[in-house]
Order: structure tokens, then C-alpha cells, then sequence
């Protein structure tokens, strides 16, 4: 059996990288590496992690001697992306072949007080704080053949695992939009599994991001059918500018605080079980947030005569909210109650613009 590498597990200050790069020790793009493809805003988000102290992922290194130059080379194994990034914010003459890429700033929407800023322009301080920045490495010992150097690479770009379409949105997008939705996910974290809404397996596939986006996209654009183009139109469409992300987050906090009572279970009579599910959660969102519930889905519209409420402003006690849904419960279970279909319908789990239609408006009918 071949012996283990020999790994040696260290860190090195931001400084150190930038001089290597200039003195030509620096290989940030040995020949297996891909060429730069993150985008400035990918770069400004890295840049305002540091400044606030956050971790860098760990970087790895490969040490080889260059017998023309008789100089020990570190080539970027993994982490190209990281070190270019940083590297050009701090000194762009210091980047070989650089393109338009390499020059931004940080972004508004990631740091208000330096938005706007190159590494020059920040006070000193936090230059220094760049500077000095440790960031932990792994270097591979320099007798590393070639060949299992790229089978370190492949498997180290090689997850094995199908991305949900959130983790994608989550690499693709990196404006006030996505920000904003997981902020408000991560305020409400333990409200979504005490309200029995998530699993926390479903947290760390990001579900409740997801699900955070769907609500703030009703409240930018009304009541909608659930599904990932939907929701990554959303991320697309605000990326660039998110001139309404106040009043969404403001409307988004007021609405969770209005049903807090409800799945709490600070109020009579308590929450019957049906409404514990996201299928529920989404339309008394709406009816809270005083969303209309005009519209309907003619492929699934099974609204039979419920009666619609263009304009809703919801400033009824959550007990009578409360009562309501005891009620709607009852109807839902009581066989005759409402017609078959619909019935049927609103027992399961689904997310059509129908559906939410139909659950909206039978509530607001017994309201």
C-alpha cells in the first residue's frame, strides 16, 4: 500500500502571497488550473469577507523547484480564484495577463461604509487588516508527481453530488436580492424549525432560502405558481439593483411577527397540524401581508365561486385568524363540506398559483 503524503498544514498572511507574486514565486495558474471566471461581484463579496474577519477556505500549495531560475516555485493547486482575487484588488500590476476582470470595487450591497473603494482608498487600518490576514494551506511536498497532483485536483472539483438549484443561485448570483433573502432566512432560522417547517437537513440544502425567496418575490410581484425559474428570475432580475429591498424586508419581518402568535402557540384555539406545512405557511403569508388574490391558473382553477379580495389589509386579531383556521380545518376534513375536487386539492401539498388562490381565498371567506 502507498504511504500517506506527507501534508504540511500551515497559514500564511495575505503579505506573504503578494510577495511572492511579485518577486515570480507565485504560480497561480499551473497548467491543470481553469482560467479566471469569477465576476466582480463574486470578488467583492470575497474582499468584504475579509474585512470583516470572516474565514477564507483553506488554499493549497504545491512546492517545486524551478532549476532554470534555481528559486522554489508555489504553484496554486487550489485556490487560484481566491488568491487572484485578492491579489488584484490589492496591487492589479502585480497580475499577469490581467483583463477587465481584475478591476472592481466593493460593491454596496456587500459593504455600505467602503462601497465604491479600491485597496488604496481604504483608511489604513484596514489595509493593514488585509494585509495581514492569515489564511490556512496546505502544501504538498515537493516530490508530488505530476500525474497525482491532477488526480488531487479532479477530486478536489468533484463533489460526486447533483447541486440543488438553490446551491447554484447561490454561486451564480451575488446581489442585493440574494443578500437580502439570506439575511431574512437566517433571522427566522429557528423559528422555521420550531414552527415544524423545515428539517434541519432541509436548512443546509438551503430549502428555507429558497422558500424566503418565494415570500419576498409574492411581495414584490403578488401572489405566483412556485417554481426554480420563478425564483431565479427573481435573483437575475434584482442582481444588478434592489431599489425596493427596504420595504420587502420591513413587510417580510412584520408578516413572520404577525404569525409568530399563531405557530408559537401563544394563542386559542392552537394551530391545527394541517397548517404546519410551507404549502399552508405561504398563502396565510399572504393573507397577513394584505396580498391580493386576484388571478387564477386556468389550466388548474378550482376556486368554485369562492369569493376574490382585489385589495386585503389584514387588522384583525391573529385570534380571529386563529378561529378561522379551525374552521377552514373542519371544512377541509368534513366530507360534503366543500366540493370533492377542491377539497382534494387543498389536502395536498402543492404549490400552483391555484392552489395558493384557493387557500387564500378560503380563508379570507370564513374571515
Amino acid at each position: 500500500m502507498a504511504q500517506p503524503l506527507q501534508i504540511q498544514k500551515t497559514s500564511y498572511a495575505v503579505l506573504d502571497f503578494l510577495e511572492w507574486q511579485r518577486q515570480g514565486t507565485l504560480d497561480l495558474q499551473p497548467f491543470y488550473q481553469r482560467r479566471p471566471v469569477w465576476n466582480p461581484r463574486i470578488k467583492s463579496l470575497l474582499i468584504d469577507s475579509i474585512i470583516r474577519g470572516f474565514p477564507i477556505p483553506l488554499i493549497f500549495l504545491h512546492s517545486r523547484l524551478n532549476v532554470s531560475t534555481s528559486r522554489s516555485v508555489r504553484q496554486v493547486v487550489d485556490g487560484q480564484q481566491r488568491l487572484r482575487t485578492i491579489l488584484s484588488f490589492i496591487d492589479p500590476d502585480c497580475i499577469d495577463n490581467p483583463d477587465e476582470r481584475d478591476d472592481f470595487r466593493i460593491l454596496r450591497s456587500h459593504n455600505k461604509e467602503y462601497a465604491g473603494r479600491t485597496f488604496a482608498e481604504l483608511p489604513d487600518e484596514v489595509q493593514t487588516g488585509i494585509l495581514q490576514t492569515a489564511i490556512s494551506v496546505n502544501v504538498l511536498p515537493p516530490d508530488v508527481a505530476d500525474v497525482t497532483i491532477l488526480e488531487i485536483f479532479q477530486r478536489m472539483n468533484t463533489t460526486g453530488l447533483k447541486l440543488t438549484e438553490q446551491e447554484i443561485r447561490n454561486g451564480s448570483y451575488f446581489g442585493e436580492f440574494k443578500d437580502l433573502a439570506y439575511a431574512l432566512s437566517y433571522e427566522q432560522n429557528q423559528r422555521w424549525m420550531d414552527w415544524n417547517l423545515f428539517t434541519p437537513q432541509e436548512v443546509a440544502q438551503m430549502q428555507e432560502v429558497e422558500f424566503a425567496s418565494d415570500l419576498m418575490g409574492a411581495l414584490l410581484r403578488g401572489v405566483s405558481g412556485r417554481s426554480h425559474a420563478q425564483i431565479t428570475a427573481l435573483y437575475r432580475d434584482y442582481d444588478e439593483g434592489f431599489p425596493q429591498q427596504d420595504r420587502v424586508a420591513a413587510d417580510f419581518r412584520e408578516s413572520f411577527e404577525r404569525l409568530a402568535p399563531l405557530y408559537d402557540g401563544r394563542v386559542n384555539p392552537s394551530l391545527p397540524k394541517r397548517f404546519r406545512s410551507t404549502s399552508w405557511f405561504y398563502p396565510l403569508f399572504a393573507i397577513v401581508s394584505g396580498l391580493s388574490d386576484a388571478g387564477s391558473d386556468p389550466k388548474n382553477d378550482l376556486s368554485n365561486g369562492l369569493p376574490v379580495s382585489a385589495q386585503f389589509d389584514f387588522k384583525f386579531p391573529i385570534t380571529r385568524l386563529a378561529e378561522a383556521l379551525v374552521e377552514v380545518d373542519r371544512r377541509i376534513a368534513t366530507k360534503g363540506e366543500l366540493p370533492d375536487e377542491l377539497a382534494e386539492s387543498l389536502r395536498r401539498q402543492t404549490t400552483h398559483k391555484a392552489s395558493r388562490l384557493q387557500r387564500i381565498r378560503l380563508v379570507r371567506s370564513v374571515l
